[in-house]
């Protein structure tokens, strides 16, 4: 065997080593990615043209393979960012409709020949491209984001729901646009053993963790080149001993070689002479350029939003299993209205020539951005790699069966079919959702979102997706209208403007009062979706760069989808990176809102959001943030001595000592009882070390928490009442306690002193009754409309291959 070849020793060479190593390994990534996503392709071109018959699907395939080639090529050239174009299944499943309905028009001189209903199939891309193109200049492109997340559950589910349907003659290997078989004798017992075993080994394959290894940067397509490598071996022995086994055992067809497109649209006697295009087609040509650009738009900005969000946590070295701890310099943030004319010109430019609709697929471009982290013009390189696959060894998807292709088609649709469409009735109907039981204003919320997704979903498999997107599109601006009136940030403050319920000493108070503008709270309202999350992401980027802290006041949230929570996730995650916070409050640990954004951190490998259970506890953390990063000793984790404390505030030497003399030291554990409401007043105290909190009786809301340096109980000593709060020590607590006969002997024998001790209580009382009329203009702002709702579950985490995810 001969012995790898060593690194180079001279200094130049060895400069060079690592650059030509690095572009070695982006080579092959993109030559294996392409090799993994190209028979998905074809699968979408044999869906275009299958009403064409069977007998031009090899010309199908060389048609779809091409428009990825051209569509990526454009779409790099003009600006598409690092977005990977290809045949999608929704479009494919629209051009397709489109082309049945061509094939079965008869007009005065018989139905179209081929070349005439390619020639119309590629007018309606063209002008679709041309939409889209138009929603990218006009800058109205963002309009899209705003499609609420019931209406792109129901498309994605009713696509998904279309694909498997179309995808099923072909698992029972009679190819693509068979038909449903209703003759037993036409059945294929072989191609569905062939679909079976493909389906196993994909996901074997991805149980055995292949889906995540690095190995020829192939990452998720892993499993499904298991599958299609373990079907294409069982049809090459069902083949090899097809005269000797039982007649059912016979497999279904191969996909065939992809041959380049014949000269169709030059062909004598394609197009008539006279009306090229009959007025009655007119109609179904517009609605499906509407449907296609609305779709391609949809796909764009979505898939925008996801490479983004990675790209904005891919650092150099990260697909190798490496990090060296720098961004990747390729990346910028996509500007929406420049990627939306950039794939429309791809649409336009590629239906021309191929006659096949194409749009931006996220998870190819996910896969991309992993395996070429830091190559700017990695589109353009893919479509290098797809073109040489197809011009140079074409043969080798010949081989693939279309059972094989049509079992993981069938996968992919039902993947897509949200389970909550299905589980959700059952929760209304028990009153429950993930345990929880549901509250009227609840039940309604979720009532009417099933009944949009569902109706979408339902209008998609009876009148199809150009019917179904135009009823999403009614349901979206009803949404709109009713929920989204108002902007998701209804108000912004500073931490010199509201400040959390925790009362400091006076050194660490006078700390805070210079550095709280570094902290922000920002009170949402309406729901968390795509349109709205984005534009939280766009005022957190604007938040200037001394903001350290910033607490979301979610109270007014009445909902929150897998977009808007993802979206969320990697704002936090971008910030921890720049060693920033943001903190969620009031969206205590069981909220079911609170679930939806903790499961998509989880199926998503996203860092979990930093939850506080209330504002003021977000507040308190935002302020021992800032205090942390000061450079002063830790002030508040310290013993204060007791002439630095509320009470012993402008005390001269021997008055300070008098007031030792009658406190008594006490100290509490973490969690212990100090008071209860109902208990005597006998004393106050003066805290040296640790937090103390008051709680509403019964351990409800905490109303005010106490650090090193405060006094408490003062109100009932000086009214010699009861206590009306709870009070607990939050951390190991040490103080001193003055009790009410100590402060009638001071009165007696030092009433100069008693008078201070008294000035000093009644400031402490004015603070706290400005904190607290603070604390009480926050909740009556909040109204009594913003009542908690829950969300739709994490649709579509899995992916977003059948389109609209």
């Amino acid at each position: 065997m001969t012995p790898p070849a060593a690194p180079p020793t001279s200094p130049a060479a060895a400069a060079r080593w690592p650059r030509l190593s690095a572009g070695a390994a982006r080579s092959s990534s993109l030559a294996g990615l392409a090799l993994a996503q190209a028979p998905e392709s074809l699968a979408y071109g044999l869906l275009v043209l299958a009403p064409l018959g069977p007998g031009h699907a090899p010309q199908a395939m060389g048609l779809a393979l091409l428009c990825a080639v051209l569509a990526n090529a454009v779409a790099g050239l003009a600006g598409g960012g690092r977005l990977i174009t290809a045949p999608r299944a929704a479009l494919a499943l629209l051009s397709g409709a489109l082309v049945e309905t061509l094939v079965s028009y008869r007009g005065p001189e018989g139905p179209l020949a081929v070349p005439h209903v390619l020639g119309l199939l590629a007018a309606g891309l063209m002008a679709g491209g041309a939409l889209q193109m138009l929603l990218g200049w006009l800058r109205i492109g963002d309009i899209v984001k705003y499609t609420p997340h019931p209406v792109r559950l129901g498309l994605a589910s009713g696509i998904g729901l279309l694909l498997a349907g179309s995808a099923w003659p072909a698992v029972m290997g009679l190819g693509f646009g068979g038909g449903w078989p209703t003759d037993p004798a036409a059945w294929r017992p072989g191609a569905w053993a062939v679909a079976a075993v493909t389906l196993l080994a994909a996901g074997a394959a991805a149980r055995l963790g292949l889906g995540r290894t690095r190995a020829a940067s192939l990452g998720q397509a892993a499993p499904l080149l298991c599958g299609l490598a373990a079907g294409t071996a069982l049809q090459a022995v069902l083949q090899a001993f097809s005269t000797t086994l039982p007649a059912w055992s016979t497999p279904g067809a191969t996909a065939g070689v992809p041959q380049l497109p014949l000269p169709w649209f030059t062909s004598p006697g394609a197009w008539p002479a006279g009306d090229w295009l009959p007025p009655v087609l007119l109609a179904p040509l517009a609605l499906f350029a509407a449907t296609l650009a609305a779709l391609g738009a949809l796909d764009t900005l979505l898939g925008c939003s996801l490479v983004d969000g990675q790209a904005d946590g891919q650092t150099d070295g990260q697909a190798d299993g490496q990090t060296d701890g720098q961004t990747d310099p390729s990346h910028t943030r996509h500007d929406a209205n420049r990627v939306l004319r950039a794939q429309g010109l791809a649409t336009l430019l590629a239906g021309a020539v191929c006659s096949m609709p194409a749009s931006p697929s996220a998870q190819r471009s996910l896969a991309l951005l992993r395996a070429t982290p830091g190559l700017r013009h990695a589109t353009l390189g893919y479509a290098v790699a797809l073109a040489l696959w197809l011009l140079l060894v074409p043969g080798w998807l010949g081989v693939l069966p279309l059972s094989a292709i049509g079992a993981l088609l069938l996968q992919q649709g039902l993947q897509s079919v949200d389970p909550w469409l299905l589980r959700l009735p059952f929760s209304l109907l028990h009153g429950r959702a993930g345990g929880d039981l549901l509250t009227l204003e609840q039940r309604r919320v979720l009532r009417d979102n099933w009944a949009v997704a569902a109706g979408v979903t339902l209008t998609s498999l009876v009148l199809g997706l150009a019917a179904a997107v135009a009823v999403g599109a009614a349901f979206a601006v009803l949404l709109f209208v009713r929920a989204n009136m108002r902007p998701v940030v209804r108000s912004q403050h500073s931490g010199l403007q509201r400040r959390s319920l925790k009362v400091h000493s006076p050194q660490v108070e006078a700390l805070l009062q210079g550095q709280a503008q570094h902290i922000q709270v920002l009170e949402l309202q309406g729901a968390l979706f795509f349109g709205t999350a984005d534009a939280l992401r766009d005022c957190l980027a604007q938040q200037p760069a001394d903001i350290h802290t910033v607490v979301l006041d979610l109270y007014g949230v009445s909902e929150i989808d897998a977009t808007g929570a993802r979206i969320l996730l990697e704002t936090a995650g971008g910030w921890a990176r720049q060693g920033r916070h943001l903190l969620a409050a009031e969206w205590p640990a069981g909220d079911p809102r609170r679930h939806v954004v903790d499961a998509i951190a989880q199926s998503s490998g996203l860092p979990a959001l930093a939850w506080a259970p209330d504002t003021d506890t977000a507040l308190e953390q935002a302020e021992e943030h800032l205090l942390a990063r000061l450079p002063l000793p830790t002030l508040p984790a310290a013993r204060v001595a007791l002439g630095d404390t509320l009470l012993a505030h402008g005390l001269a030497a021997e008055e300070l000592a008098l007031l030792a003399a009658v406190m008594q030291p006490v100290a509490y554990a973490r969690g212990e009882a100090i008071f209860r409401a109902g208990d005597t007043a006998d004393a106050l105290l003066v805290s040296l070390q640790g937090n103390i909190g008051v709680f509403l009786p019964g351990g409800g809301r905490r109303l005010v928490c106490f650090g090193p340096g405060t006094l408490l109980g003062e109100m009932a000593v000086l009214a010699r009442g009861t206590r009306s709060a709870d009070a607990r020590a939050e951390s190991p607590v040490h103080a001193l306690r003055l009790t009410v006969q100590a402060l009638d002997t001071l009165q007696a024998e030092q009433p100069v002193l008693a008078a201070k001790l008294h000035a000093n209580i009644a400031r402490h009382l004015s603070a706290r009754l400005r904190a607290l009329t603070q604390d009480l203009q926050t909740w009556m702002a909040r109204g009594a409309g913003a009542l908690p709702a829950v969300a739709l579950g994490p649709a579509q985490a899995r992916g977003d291959e059948a389109g609209v995810g």
